[in-house]
Formats: structure tokens, sequence, C-alpha cells
């Protein structure tokens, strides 16, 4: 499996894709982002484009749409300029940790920055909340990452086995 599925007709997506950065839905008109790329990959499909190869293990997409994103608030981001997180995330932080998040979510965006840092501290709490925990995942994808990781002996393995292999694997 490839790391990354090839697009069957690229003059296709870049189209959409230039569609999809200049419209306003996912994110500020002209500007990328991880939700303008979900919005771009379903509007291709959608235009008749596909894919060759598979997705790989770690296809950040596909976790991003599964992982319940949004503000502790509820409201819009863009409205409010609050912390855009998975919902692990938020849970994981207190009102202090999401407030200075915040805090420098808002100064970067006031100085026109797309993307702004979480205060170290912080990062790293949420970070953990970003990946898929092992222990979520169905024995298929623990087989993926195992492939990717080229486990040797994965055929044989059961789920708990598989879980302990990838973790001595670096996952």
């Amino acid at each position: 499996m490839s790391a990354t599925a090839r697009k069957t007709d690229p003059e296709l997506w870049n189209s959409v894709k230039e569609d999809v950065t200049r419209g306003s839905k996912g994110g500020r008109a002209g500007q990328w982002s991880a939700r303008k790329a979900q919005l771009a990959s379903q509007e291709y499909q959608r235009r008749g484009g596909g894919y060759e190869g598979g997705k790989g293990p770690d296809n950040h997409l596909q976790q991003w749409t599964e992982q319940d994103w949004g503000t502790k608030s509820g409201e819009k981001s863009t409205e409010t300029g609050e912390r855009y997180l998975p919902k692990k995330a938020r849970e994981q932080i207190s009102d202090s940790e999401y407030a200075r998040s915040t805090a420098n979510k808002r100064r970067d965006t006031r100085r026109g920055k797309q993307h702004s840092k979480q205060p170290e501290d912080v990062a790293r709490k949420t970070a953990s909340a970003r990946k898929t925990a092992l222990s979520d995942m169905t024995k298929t994808e623990l087989m993926a990452r195992a492939a990717h990781h080229q486990v040797r002996g994965r055929s044989r393995m059961k789920k708990d086995e598989l879980i302990h292999a990838l973790k001595q694997a670096g996952e």
C-alpha cells in the first residue's frame, strides 16, 4: 500500500482545490486548511475524481474526520477566535490553559497569521488526544500499522500482541 493515494485526475484536483481555497467555507477565503482539504477531497470525488492506491496507516484527514473538533464554547472559531481542538484535547486542558491558548490564537490571527502555536505545556497535553490510541483501533487498522512498521509475525498476532509490538516499534 502506498503512503498516499494518488489522484486519478490531477487537473480536476487542481481546479477543485482552487475553487475551495477561494471560498470561505472551512476557513478564510484564500487560505488552505485541514478542513478545506476535507471539503476538496469530497468535492473532487463528487465531480468524478478518484484515487489509486490505499490510504496509509497514518492518514491524517481520515483521523481528523473521525474526531469531534470544535471550541469549548461550541461557537464557531471564526466568530469567537477560540482555539479549535478535538473533543478529547478540549477535555484534557483546564479553562485557564484553554484561555491562554485562545489568547495566542487571537493575537496571531490579528497579526494575519493562519496558524498559531499553542503554549508548550498545553501543546504537550493536547498532543496525545490528537493521536488515535492504539487500543481504540480495530485489528485491521493495527495490522495496517504493523505492516507499515514491518512487524514480523503480525499475521499470527492477537490484538493485544499487535498493540505491544507497535509500541515496541515506536508507536
